[in-house]
């Protein structure tokens, strides 16, 4: 999830299967090469990513960071649990070069963040409010105050809150709640106060939601939505459900990749890709080791940068893909060794990925 937003929810979890191994076992005869192939997909795939090493940007005290959004490889913002944000000019310079957190929410945490632009990002909370800046570097004065644009109610009759927020433009934000039957928050004028957000109810909960461009959004949760026209009451289409699973984050790039990943009883880590968002989407493939090995959780994060995709566990480990559409992922890789995270957030862009945790650690990796 490019997140322009944090595209996930509350339980984070690990994980990930890995479908190719099953096909191996019955090609053993065609072969040892194809067959090393098929049970080791990272093989087949030129992509990698090479991880920085692992930085800490707050305490745990302060309940980690949730949401991550990176305007270009130059400008990316995090938020956190104490609805504090930090960002960085230089997410690849480590230690010192992201500024020390400030204030900027005093109505909740902060769950999604999204920066189209570096002259502009709107924030999220639990609260169901939004705050946004014109000027995110320049300090909390910058920052408008909260405003509650979101009403909902949980099941226990608290805030159902706002879980992810996606702006393709500093014109069109798109939200998404907590509520069992989610609502979806629209506006063309984020900064205009709770008037000028529009809601539309959806058919069960969201936890993310990615909008690529104006013109296509995709919402993930106990089923997929998508949208070519999200200022529409209208026009959200629902599209199915990951398998017996739900997507747990969702990202596209530009309106020819989107992908979804996310767990069910049965598996730790699905994903599920398509080139046509509007139309039929891959079916669900497992991603790790089925069941899952020592040191792997639940699929709880995705971003993509220039074709390849990046999907993330409760556990540390990240997962390559430059084959997506056709299932094929790497096996897992610990980037960040001892974070004792449970779950993430991921923002890519230009050949990068800035993934923040909620042990308060940052990690970027670089295309190669």
């Amino acid at each position: 999830m490019r997140c322009t937003g944090t595209c996930r929810v509350s339980p984070r979890h690990p994980g990930r299967t890995n479908v190719l191994s099953l096909r191996a076992r019955s090609l053993a005869p065609l072969g040892g090469l194809l067959l090393l192939l098929l049970v080791l997909p990272g093989l087949a795939s030129a992509a990698t990513f090479h991880w920085h090493k692992a930085i800490r940007l707050e305490p745990i005290r302060n309940g980690g960071l949730d949401a991550v959004s990176c305007a270009n490889a130059k400008f990316c913002v995090a938020g956190d649990q104490s609805g504090d944000i930090t960002w960085t000019v230089r997410p690849t310079a480590g230690n010192g070069s992201w500024i020390r957190p400030f204030h900027v929410d005093s109505a909740g945490p902060i769950t999604g963040i999204s920066c189209p632009t570096p002259s502009f990002c709107a924030a999220v909370d639990q609260a169901g409010s939004i705050v946004y800046s014109l000027h995110p570097t320049k300090g909390p004065r910058f920052w408008s105050r909260p405003v509650r644009i979101d009403s909902a109610l949980s099941v226990g009759g608290g805030p159902a809150g706002l879980t992810a927020i996606s702006c393709p433009s500093a014109r069109l934000c798109v939200a998404v709640d907590g509520a069992a039957n989610a609502n979806v928050l629209v506006s063309t004028d984020p900064t205009g106060g709770k008037a000028a957000w529009s809601t539309v109810a959806l058919e069960g909960p969201a936890t993310s939601v990615s909008c690529s461009t104006v013109t296509l959004c995709v919402i993930g949760g106990s089923q997929r939505y998508v949208s070519t026209d999200p200022t529409s009451t209208t026009a959200w289409k629902a599209g199915g459900a990951l398998g017996n699973g739900v997507y747990q984050s969702v990202d596209c790039v530009g309106l020819r990749l989107c992908i979804g990943v996310g767990f069910s009883n049965t598996s730790p880590g699905l994903a599920s890709a398509t080139a046509t968002p509007t139309g039929t989407w891959s079916a669900p493939v497992s991603v790790v080791a089925d069941p899952p090995g020592i040191g792997s959780g639940l699929l709880d994060a995705v971003g993509c940068t220039r074709g390849t995709c990046v999907a993330l566990d409760g556990f540390d480990n990240a997962y390559v893909s430059s084959q997506a559409l056709k299932g094929i992922w790497s096996a897992a890789t610990a980037i960040r060794p001892k974070s004792a995270s449970q779950f993430n957030a991921i923002s890519c862009t230009s050949g990068l990925c800035v993934v923040v945790d909620s042990a308060g650690v940052e990690t970027t990796g670089i295309l190669s």
